[in-house]
């Protein structure tokens, strides 16, 4: 039975959204906001601790996206979701603050954990290993006869001219080669 991308996507997208909403209130109930005076003394103090904590929380939900295994990929991706949404929030609730550096400060903070997170969870699982393509299915599944002879071509002449050559190399050549033969047929009239 094929599953239904699109109630994954949906189910993952809401699954953030609660998420989200579960941290804020959680915060808000914990960490109520200041009464009102006629000055607003303590407020922005308030929102700056908020987006800190708030900061740290997503951080956490981040964090946890990445430990849970592959084969729970919606709950991951709802968590991770929910992990950007409240960076999200954060950011918001920190930049309302009247505080610069320290606005600087949560600002430069959120934008390293989510380029770290973001790094450990596509970047380096999406990189080409061997020679498989970006899809996931071997390289040998696109048929191409004539990618293949120019791979054997750049794997001798790389013999020939005394540089180290490599099967891995080679694998992944003939990878790229089958990739634009493909495309150039497919562009083609």
């Amino acid at each position: 039975m094929r599953t239904n991308n699109a109630l994954q996507v949906i189910f993952a997208f809401f699954l953030g959204l609660v998420v989200v909403a579960f941290v804020g209130i959680g915060v808000n109930t914990f960490y109520p906001e200041p009464e009102w005076t006629g000055t607003g003394e303590g407020y922005p103090n308030w929102r700056l601790t908020t987006g800190i904590i708030l900061l740290v929380c997503a951080t956490v939900l981040l964090v946890i996206s990445l430990m849970l295994p592959e084969a729970q990929g919606v709950l991951s991706n709802g968590v991770l979701l929910g992990g950007v949404f409240t960076m999200v929030y954060a950011v918001g609730v920190t930049v309302t603050t009247d505080r610069s550096v320290l606005r600087f400060i949560v600002v430069a903070a959120a934008l390293a954990v989510t380029i770290g997170i973001g790094w450990v969870k596509f970047a380096r699982s999406h990189r080409v290993a061997g020679s498989r393509t970006e899809v996931g299915e071997p390289a040998a599944a696109v048929p191409s006869a004539p990618a293949s002879e120019a791979a054997s071509g750049a794997l001798a002449s790389a013999e020939a001219s005394g540089a180290p050559a490599s099967a891995d190399l080679a694998g992944r050549l003939a990878a790229v080669e089958r990739r634009l033969d493909a495309l150039a047929r497919a562009l083609q009239p």
